[in-house]
């Protein structure tokens, strides 16, 4: 794929992420969401006309280029200040979402006003996951017409499989990226073992199950995985073992979320392999996670120590299952949710010390971060836990 080509795909997913959670499908909007809408379309046109820019020599500006760049960019800033807006009421860790995209935005508007174009380009290129991070949290059907129409825009013969999955769930055509992933799966131009170590079967797992809840589709596609010729033994039996998780875990899946629940699955899944990285129990969390991040969803706002026991669960299955993703901190974001949540429980003292030795913010280890961690404030966290 050209670097323009993946230009197009952030066009589509910066769009979605600006307005996506607050307007979440097609369906008509009430009146108070009109404004939002219009802004919607202004920030595509504002991307569409900087991404172009990101890819050329500094030396092509022109003064008239000055001038409309500076005008998409604030329209850029007014919609990051407006998701920032719209977070306030929402879980922590929307909020903190938010104020990650809001301060890679800014980072865009110096690249382009201090003529770093290209240091823009990656910096858009930042907000892909921002978005997948936002619409594969909780179950959803929608196949918006937004998003239809945007990819209509876009040749996608040469993207990248991951990159267009990426880029329909960021514009919520959750069946479309299934199909994406399903097929790379199972392309005889891939290797088993790549595709098992890239983390592409839990990206898939993450959609079907967590996003669409569709336990059928998911042991379908394990079961036509398992049968190609170049899986080894040690993948053939761990996919046995998620064949079986599947069985007996549809229906918690589809269960009212409940706390009890997820906390005996996480229990469950501690046990089922000793190797660090062993994606044994995927399914167990996974399914765990869809009833945390449910339970999140039901009580917005919500402090104290159950909030806080279901962030901490959803920071340790981040750790040990979710691949981690350089431009979103999903697992830093849950730690410090689960401090915030409350500051004196059980939890708060390791999640200060996870986020310590394995989070980062962009190149910056937090436990060197001192007063510059921006989005994680180690120094706040610290004083919440009385160290």
């Amino acid at each position: 794929m050209t670097r323009f080509t993946a230009c197009l795909l952030t066009v589509v997913t910066v769009v979605t992420l600006a307005t996506g959670p607050v307007l979440a499908a097609d369906a008509a909007p009430p009146a108070s969401d009109t404004t939002t809408r219009d802004v919607m379309h202004r920030v595509f046109d504002s991307i569409a006309y900087l991404l172009p820019l990101s890819v050329r020599d500094a030396e092509q500006a022109t003064s008239w280029d000055r001038e409309l760049i500076d005008d998409k960019l604030k329209v850029l800033q007014e919609a990051s200040d407006a998701l920032v807006a719209h977070a306030q009421g929402k879980d922590d860790e929307f909020r903190y979402l938010a104020r990650s995209f809001g301060e890679t935005t800014r980072d865009i508007t110096s690249s382009f006003r201090e003529t770093w174009p290209s240091y823009a380009y990656f910096s858009l290129m930042e907000l892909t996951q921002h978005c997948v991070a936002c619409h594969s949290r909780l179950p959803s059907d929608a196949q918006t017409a937004f998003g239809q129409r945007l990819m209509a825009r876009i040749d996608t013969a040469d993207f990248d499989p991951s990159e267009l999955a990426q880029l329909y769930v960021a514009t919520r055509q959750f069946d479309a990226a299934e199909g994406v992933l399903e097929r790379k799966l199972m392309s005889p131009k891939e290797d088993a073992i790549d595709l098992d170590n890239a983390g592409v079967l839990l990206d898939y797992l993450n959609i079907v199950l967590v996003v669409r809840q569709d336990t059928e589709r998911a042991a379908a596609l394990l079961d036509r995985f398992a049968g190609r010729p170049d899986v080894p033994r040690y993948l053939r039996q761990r996919l046995a073992a998620w064949q079986q998780s599947l069985k007996t875990l549809a229906p918690v899946l589809r269960a009212e979320p409940s706390l009890a629940a997820a906390h005996e699955l996480f229990t469950q899944a501690d046990g089922m392999t000793r190797a660090p990285r062993g994606r044994e129990r995927a399914i167990h969390d996974l399914v765990a996670a869809s009833q945390l991040q449910r339970y999140i969803a039901q009580h917005p706002g919500a402090q104290g120590k159950e909030i806080a026991d279901a962030y901490y669960m959803l920071g340790i299955i981040a750790l040990r299952t979710i691949e981690p993703k350089y431009s979103v901190p999903e697992m830093e974001l849950l730690f410090a949710s689960s401090i915030r949540a409350a500051p004196q429980g059980p939890h708060a003292l390791e999640s200060y010390n996870l986020l310590e030795e394995f989070g980062y913010w962009r190149d910056l280890h937090l436990a060197r971060a001192g007063d510059d961690s921006s989005i994680i404030d180690m120094n706040e966290l610290r004083k919440l836990i009385g160290e």
